[in-house]
C-alpha cells in the first residue's frame, strides 16, 4: 500500500551560507578573484583545503572542525597569478562516501572569466594538489541573486544574503491565497468547508488490478459532510473526466474511488460537500504494480512481480517410483480460450486437465505423472469447432505436442494442419518407464570439444581451450590460441516502439541476464513513436527479454515493439516489428540470445611500416613490401628527368629549347636543347620602320637609315619640292587664269595669272529693263514695267503697278449678296446685307421666335400642364410644364419593419419585424434579424480545450491560445531543463561534468556537460622501455621500437632489423686500403684493390717518385735495375711511356658500376671499358648536346675543338658526369 497526503504546510529546503574566513580584502581593488565551493560528503571532519602562493604560506584555510555532512560551503577571495590549491582527506578516500553507503561530495574553484578552474569529486585519495594560474578577471558584483526575491539583482554574480521575499498565505484553497508569497505567515483564511485536512487518497496493488481509495474524516460541521456525488478528473488520459458518480446512500468514511487503474499513472479526485462546494483536487500517483509468478524455481518466474497470482508453472515433476512423465506442450492459436484437453484412462477416469490458455503464441508446458502400465487416452477439444486453425479467420495456427521422456509422441497438431474440428482423441497408449536417451560427448568445460548438451562423457575432451586472437589477418593473431577471446561486457541499445504513439497503457518490458534485472521499460502518451535506453550486457551468458501486458493493456499490446541493438549497430533481438505479421509475444515467452561484444583482435592493416620508405603507412600494423625513396627529378618534362626517381628533390632543370648557334641572329646562351631549325642568320640593314630606307627583312641595324622627307616630288607640279624623297600626294597641277579677286573674270581655281583680267562695271545689264546700261558687265538690280491701276482711291488700285494702264474703276458701296433682302446689283463693295429668318413672330404664342423677321404661320398657343410622361399627372396635350407629381416606391404598410411614410406607391418590399442579436461579434449573432432584442452573448476569449494546460472553463470562444501539456524537466538547476515544459515528468538529470568530445582521449560517455578537461589523442610509443618512447603520448600507435642501429641501407653497417636509428651509420668510403700502395687511403673503409697503385720499388722502397705524377706512367708496375738506379732518362721514359704505345692513361674508374674510361685528356678518342648497356652523351660548356651514342666502346672527339666538355654516362636511369679535355 502507498499513501499520499496533501497538506497546507509546505516544507522548504533551506540553504545555509557559511562564511569560512573573513578577509580584509577589497575585491574592487584586485585584478582577479576566485569562488571556492565545497559540498561535503557524509564524513566532513576528514576534509580540509587551503589556498597557498607557490613556496609561501597559506592565504586561506578551511578548517574541518565546523563543517556539517552533505552541506555546501561557499566563499570568494580576491587573488591573481599562480596559486597552489590543496584538497586533503585524512582518511584517504577523498569525497567518495558512496562506497560506504553515503553521498559523495565535490570541490570546485571557478570565476566568471575562466569558468571551472579546478574540480574534484569522488575518491582522490589522501590529497589532491594542483598549481593554478588565475588570469585577470573583473571582480564579482554582490547582490540578491534569487530571481523570486523582490530585490533581485540581475547583474549580481555573488549572493550577499540580502534577498527580500514576499510573505503571505501560500495555501491555494484559502480565500486570501497569495501566489507571490515565498514564506507562509499563517494568515490563511478558509471557506466553511474548504481545505484538504480531512480528505486524502491512496492506491492499492491487487492481483486483479490497481484500485484507488479515499479516506474522509468527518467534522463537527454537518454542512461539511460529503454528499452523494463525486467528481473524478484525470487530465493525462481523460479517465472519468466530467463524470458525476453517486456515492452509496450510507456514505462511508472510506471507500473505493475506482478500480482497474494503471500503474505509474497520476489520477485526480474531487468530492462535493454539503454546501455545494468541492474539495480541492486530490492527486494520487500510482507506482509499480506487477503481478505474476514469484517462485524463482518456476518456469514462468517473473522477477519483477510483487504479488503472486498463482500462475507459477513448476519444472518437470519428479515422478515417484512406478510413474512416468507425460508432457503436454500447447502454443495457443489466435483464439486461446477455445482450447482444452484432458487425459483419461480407458475406463474414463480423468487423470489430468488443461490449464486455461490466454496468450496467443506463448508456449505453455504441462507435465503429469501417470502410473506405469496405465493405458491412457488424450482428448483435445475446441469450443468453436475449428480446431486450432487461427489462419482460417486471418490469425495464426496453434501447436500441440503430447510426448513422453522417451521421445514417444502421442499427438502432434502442427500449423498448416490444425483444423481438427470439435475434438480429436488419440489411441490408447500404455505408459512405460524409460530412461532419457544418452547424449555422448565431452562434458568438461574448458575443452574445445565441450558439448553442453552431452549427459555422458565419452572421453573426447582432448584439447584445452587456449584463449587469444585466432584471426590470422590481425596483428594480434596468436598461433597457439584455438578459441577467440571475446570482450566480456559492452553497451547495448534498447529501442522500444509504440506504433500508435499514444502510450503502452500499462504494458511494459523487462530484461534479465543472470542475476541482473533491468526495467521495467514502458512508454507514456507523450513519448512519441520510440524511446532509446543504453544498457550494459555481458557477452558470457544469454539475455532474456520479456513483455508483460497486465489487465486491459493486453488489448493494445500489438502496438508495442522493441529492438536490442549491439555496439556495431546490428539487431540482436526484436519483437513487435509489425503489429500484424510480427506482433510482440507476451510473457512467459522469452526472447533470448547471447550478446556479442566483439573480440580483442585488432583489425589488421597491411602496409609498409618503414618510416623512411616512400609508401610508409603510419596506420599499418602488419608489414608489407616497402619502396625505397629514390631522390631525383620526377618531372618528365624536365631537362634532367630521372625515370628511376620516385621523390622529387627539387633538382629539375627546365628544358630550354632555342638556337645554340653563336653565329645566328637568335643565339640563346641559356638554351640547353638546340633547335637548329629555329636559328636565323644575321641580315644587316635599316631596321627603323620610320626611316625612308627601312628594310623589313633586316634583323641587324647597320646605321644606314635615312629619314623620310615628305613633299611633292613632281617637277611639273605647281608645288614641286626638290628636297622631298617621299611624295605625300600634295602635288598641285598648274591652272592658268585671272588671279585678281577684284577683276570681273577672277578665276578662284587658277594658280597662275595669264593677264586676262577685266575690271568690274556695275549696272543693269538687261536690255528689256527700264534702267538698262549697255556698258555694265555686272548687274546690280534692273527695274521692269508692271501694268495696272495706279490710283489708290480706285476700286481696283494695284500697289505693285509702276505703269498705269487706264483700268481704274470707282468704288460703289452696297449689299452684293443676291440672296439678301437688300441686295444691290450696282454695288462692288459689300456692306449691311440683311437675310430672312422664318418663325413665329407673335410674342404671345408658345413658340414665339424673337429672332424671326419673316412669319411662317407656325405659331402655337400656350397649354399649361404636366409634360413628364413618367409623372403620375402627365398631360399629353400640355406644352408648358407645371406641377408634376412623381411616384415614390416603398413599403406603404405601417405595420412592417421597413414602412416608408413618404412612399405613394407600394413596391411589394415590405419586411416583417425579425427580432434577434444584431451584434456581428456576438456568439449568437443572427444575420437575419433586423431588430436587436438585447439577447447578444459576447465572446469570452480563452482556451476551451479541456485537454490543454491552460484550459479556461469560463471561455466560450477559443482564441487559439491553448498550450498543450509539455512534459519535461522544469528544474532550472538540472542539465536537461526544458524552458518550454510546463509539466514536470520526473525526467530531470543532474549535470555530469567531464569531457563530452568523443574524439578526445579522456572522453567520458556519462558526462553531459563539458568542463573543458578534454585531452587530445597524442599518438606515439607509450612504452618507456622502447627506444622511441614519447613521454607526451597517451595513445599507443604500435610504433614502439626496441632494436637500435643504422637504418641507412647505403651505410656499411646497415642493420635491416633496426627500426630506430642510433646515429651509428658509417658512410662507405671506397679506396685503396693496401698500406703498401702509394695511393693508400687511410680513410677508406671499402676496399677497391683495382685502384691501388704501386711504385717500382725504386728509391728505397715505397714512395711517390716524380714520374708517378705523370699519367703516361700510371700503370708502371715493374722497372728494371737500370732505370731504378739512374735518373729517369730518355731511354727509361721511352721504354715505359705507355702513352706512345696507346695504353690507357688518365684512368677514370667508376668502380661501383665496373665502368673504365680513358685517356683523359685525349687528342681524339676516349675508350670505354664495360659490359653494361650504357648511353654516352657529350655536351659543350653551354649545355649543347654534341655527341649521343649507345653501347659504344669508343667516343670520337676528333671533330671537336680543343677545350673542356661534359661527358655523361647514363645507366639504369642514373646519370654519371665527368669533365673531359680535348687537346
Amino acid at each position: 500500500m502507498y499513501r499520499i497526503f496533501i497538506s497546507k504546510d509546505i516544507n522548504m529546503r533551506k540553504i545555509f551560507l557559511y562564511i569560512l574566513t573573513l578577509l580584509s580584502l577589497n575585491l574592487s581593488a584586485q585584478n582577479s578573484w576566485i569562488n571556492i565551493q565545497l559540498l561535503t560528503d557524509d564524513y566532513p571532519t576528514e576534509t580540509s583545503w587551503n589556498i597557498t602562493p607557490p613556496n609561501g604560506s597559506p592565504i586561506i584555510i578551511q578548517n574541518d572542525s565546523v563543517m556539517l555532512p552533505n552541506t555546501l560551503y561557499d566563499t570568494t577571495i580576491a587573488i591573481q597569478g599562480a596559486i597552489v590549491a590543496s584538497l586533503l582527506d585524512s582518511y584517504g578516500d577523498g569525497l567518495a562516501a558512496s562506497q560506504w553507503g553515503g553521498t559523495d561530495g565535490w570541490f570546485l574553484i571557478k570565476n566568471d572569466c575562466q569558468d571551472t578552474i579546478m574540480f574534484a569529486a569522488g575518491n582522490f585519495g589522501l590529497s589532491l594538489i594542483d598549481t593554478l594560474q588565475i588570469a585577470p578577471c573583473a571582480p564579482p558584483v554582490s547582490g540578491c541573486m534569487n530571481p523570486i526575491a523582490t530585490n533581485y539583482d540581475s547583474t549580481a554574480t555573488i549572493d550577499d544574503g540580502s534577498c527580500v521575499f514576499v510573505s503571505g498565505c501560500m495555501d491555494t484553497i484559502a480565500t486570501n491565497y497569495n501566489p507571490l508569497a515565498i514564506f507562509s505567515d499563517s494568515s490563511c483564511v478558509y471557506p466553511p468547508c474548504g481545505g484538504l485536512d480531512t480528505l486524502w487518497g491512496e492506491w492499492y496493488c491487487n492481483i486483479a488490478n490497481v484500485t484507488l481509495h479515499y479516506h474522509w474524516l468527518t467534522g463537527p460541521n454537518p454542512s461539511c459532510d460529503l454528499i452523494a456525488y463525486t467528481r473524478v478528473v484525470n487530465p493525462n488520459d481523460m479517465w472519468g473526466y466530467g463524470n458525476i458518480l453517486p456515492f452509496p446512500s450510507n456514505w462511508p468514511q472510506t471507500g473505493v474511488i475506482s478500480s482497474n487503474k494503471q500503474p505509474n499513472t497520476t489520477y485526480y479526485f474531487q468530492a462535493m460537500l454539503a454546501d455545494s462546494s468541492y474539495t480541492d483536487t486530490i492527486i494520487i500517483t500510482t507506482g509499480e504494480c506487477n503481478v505474476g509468478c514469484t517462485d524463482p524455481i518456476a518456469l514462468n518466474y517473473n522477477p519483477w512481480a510483487q504479488i503472486d497470482d498463482g500462475s507459477c508453472q513448476l519444472p518437470p515433476a519428479n515422478c515417484v517410483g512406478g510413474e512416468s512423465n507425460i508432457v503436454v506442450t500447447v502454443i495457443p492459436d489466435t483464439y486461446p480460450g477455445e482450447t482444452t484437453w484432458e487425459i483419461t484412462d480407458t475406463n474414463g477416469t480423468v487423470l489430468a486437465t488443461s490449464p486455461p490458455y490466454q496468450t496467443t503464441g506463448v508456449p505453455v508446458i504441462t507435465e503429469t505423472c501417470v502410473p506405469n502400465g496405465t493405458a491412457i487416452v488424450f482428448n483435445l477439444m475446441d469450443g468453436f469447432g475449428d480446431g486450432m486453425c487461427g489462419t482460417c479467420y486471418g490469425g495464426v495456427d496453434g501447436t500441440v505436442l503430447v510426448q513422453t521422456l522417451c521421445d514417444d509422441t502421442l499427438l502432434a497438431i502442427l500449423p498448416g494442419n490444425a483444423n481438427f474440428g470439435d475434438d480429436t482423441i488419440t489411441s490408447p497408449y500404455v505408459v512405460q518407464p524409460c530412461t532419457p536417451n544418452a547424449i555422448l560427448g565431452c562434458t568438461t568445460p574448458g575443452f574445445t570439444e565441450y558439448n553442453p548438451q552431452a549427459n555422458q562423457d565419452d572421453g573426447s575432451c582432448l584439447t584445452p581451450v587456449v584463449l587469444g586472437c585466432i584471426d590470422p589477418t590481425s596483428p594480434d593473431y596468436d598461433s597457439t590460441a584455438n578459441t577467440m577471446s571475446i570482450i566480456p561486457q559492452c553497451q547495448y541499445t534498447l529501442v522500444i516502439t509504440d506504433a500508435a504513439q499514444d502510450g503502452w497503457f500499462g504494458s511494459w518490458l523487462g530484461i534479465q541476464q543472470d542475476t541482473t534485472i533491468l526495467g521495467p521499460f514502458m512508454m507514456g502518451p507523450q513519448d512519441g513513436a520510440s524511446q532509446t535506453f543504453t544498457i550494459s550486457l555481458s557477452a558470457m551468458s544469454p539475455v532474456e527479454i520479456m513483455f508483460f501486458a497486465p489487465g486491459n493493456s493486453a488489448t493494445t499490446a500489438n502496438q508495442c515493439g522493441f529492438y536490442l541493438i549491439g555496439p556495431e549497430g546490428d539487431t540482436t533481438l526484436s519483437g513487435g516489428t509489425n503489429s500484424w505479421t510480427d506482433p510482440i509475444l507476451q510473457f512467459p515467452y522469452k526472447y533470448n540470445e547471447v550478446p556479442y561484444c566483439g573480440n580483442f583482435c585488432t583489425e589488421g592493416i597491411v602496409g609498409c611500416m618503414d618510416p623512411t620508405a616512400l609508401n610508409y603507412n603510419p596506420l599499418a600494423n602488419m608489414p608489407d613490401v616497402c619502396t625505397a625513396i629514390v631522390l631525383g627529378c620526377t618531372n618528365t618534362l624536365a631537362f634532367n628527368y630521372d625515370p628511376l626517381a620516385n621523390v622529387d628533390d627539387s633538382s629539375c632543370v627546365s628544358i630550354i629549347i632555342g638556337c645554340m648557334d653563336t653565329t645566328a641572329f637568335n643565339f640563346n646562351p641559356t638554351a640547353n636543347t638546340n633547335d637548329q631549325l629555329s636559328c636565323i642568320p644575321v641580315i644587316s640593314g635599316c631596321m627603323d620602320d620610320t626611316m625612308f630606307n627601312y628594310n623589313a627583312a633586316a634583323n641587324t641595324d647597320d646605321g644606314s637609315c635615312i629619314p623620310v622627307v615628305f613633299g611633292c616630288t613632281d617637277i611639273l607640279a605647281f608645288n614641286y619640292d626638290s628636297l622631298a624623297n617621299t611624295n605625300n600626294g600634295s602635288c598641285i597641277s598648274v591652272i592658268l587664269g585671272c588671279t585678281d579677286a577684284t577683276a570681273f573674270n577672277y578665276n578662284p581655281n587658277a594658280n597662275t595669272d595669264d593677264g586676262t583680267c577685266v575690271p568690274v562695271v556695275i549696272g543693269c545689264t538687261d536690255a528689256s529693263a527700264l534702267n538698262y546700261d549697255s556698258l555694265a558687265n555686272t548687274n546690280n538690280g534692273c527695274v521692269y514695267p508692271i501694268l495696272g491701276c495706279t490710283n489708290p482711291t480706285a476700286f481696283n488700285y494695284d500697289p505693285n503697278a509702276n505703269t498705269d494702264d487706264s483700268s481704274c474703276v470707282a468704288v460703289i458701296i452696297g449689299c452684293t449678296d443676291a440672296t439678301a433682302l437688300n441686295y444691290d446689283s450696282l454695288a462692288n463693295t459689300n456692306s449691311g446685307c440683311v437675310y430672312p429668318i422664318l418663325g413665329c413672330t407673335d410674342p404671345s404664342m408658345f413658340n414665339y421666335n424673337p429672332n424671326a423677321n419673316v412669319d411662317d404661320s407656325t405659331c402655337v398657343p400656350v397649354i399649361i400642364g404636366c409634360t413628364d410622361p413618367t409623372a403620375l399627372n402627365y398631360d399629353s396635350v400640355a406644352n408648358t410644364n407645371s406641377g408634376c407629381v412623381y411616384p415614390i416606391l416603398g413599403c406603404t404598410d405601417p405595420t412592417m419593419f421597413n414602412y416608408n411614410v413618404n412612399a405613394n406607391t407600394d413596391d411589394g418590399t415590405c419586411i416583417p419585424f425579425i427580432y434577434g442579436c444584431m451584434n456581428p461579434i456576438a456568439l449568437n449573432y443572427d444575420s437575419l434579424a433586423n431588430t436587436d432584442n438585447n439577447s447578444c452573448i459576447l465572446p469570452i476569449l480563452g482556451c476551451t480545450d479541456v485537454t490543454m494546460f491552460n484550459y479556461d472553463p469560463l471561455a466560450n470562444t477559443d482564441d487559439g491560445s491553448c498550450t498543450p501539456f509539455i512534459y519535461g524537466c522544469t528544474d532550472v538547476t538540472m542539465f536537461n531543463y526544458n524552458s518550454l515544459a510546463n509539466t514536470d515528468n520526473g525526467s530531470c538529470e543532474p549535470f555530469v561534468y567531464g569531457c563530452t568530445d568523443s574524439t578526445q582521449f579522456n572522453y567520458d560517455p556519462t558526462a553531459n556537460t563539458d568542463n573543458g578537461t578534454c585531452i587530445s589523442f597524442i599518438y606515439g610509443c607509450t612504452d618507456n622501455t622502447a627506444l622511441n618512447f614519447n613521454p607526451l603520448a597517451n595513445t599507443l600507435d604500435n610504433s614502439c621500437c626496441y632494436i637500435g642501429g643504422c637504418t641507412d641501407s647505403t651505410s656499411i653497417n646497415y642493420n635491416p632489423n633496426a627500426c630506430y636509428d642510433d646515429g651509428s651509420c658509417i658512410t662507405p668510403i671506397v679506396g685503396c686500403t693496401d698500406v703498401s700502395a702509394y695511393n693508400y687511403n687511410p680513410s677508406a673503409n671499402v676496399s677497391d684493390s683495382t685502384a691501388c697503385l704501386y711504385d717500382a720499388g725504386c728509391y728505397g722502397g715505397a714512395g711517390i717518385p716524380y714520374w708517378l705524377n705523370d699519367g703516361c706512367y700510371a700503370w708502371v708496375i715493374d722497372v728494371d735495375d737500370y732505370c731504378c738506379n739512374n735518373d729517369w732518362d730518355d731511354a727509361c721514359q721511352s721504354m715505359y711511356d705507355y702513352c706512345q704505345l696507346g695504353w690507357p692513361t688518365g684512368l677514370e674508374d667508376i668502380s661501383s658500376l665496373g665502368i673504365v674510361m680513358y685517356p683523359n685528356p685525349t687528342k681524339d678518342m676516349i675508350t670505354i671499358e664495360t659490359r653494361l648497356q650504357i648511353k654516352i652523351e657529350v655536351y659543350d660548356i653551354m649545355g649543347k648536346l654534341l655527341i649521343e651514342e649507345e653501347n659504344t666502346k669508343h667516343v670520337d672527339l676528333s671533330n671537336l675543338s680543343n677545350g673542356m666538355y661534359n661527358m655523361s654516362i647514363l645507366y639504369n636511369g642514373n646519370r654519371y658526369s665527368k669533365k673531359v679535355i680535348k687537346q
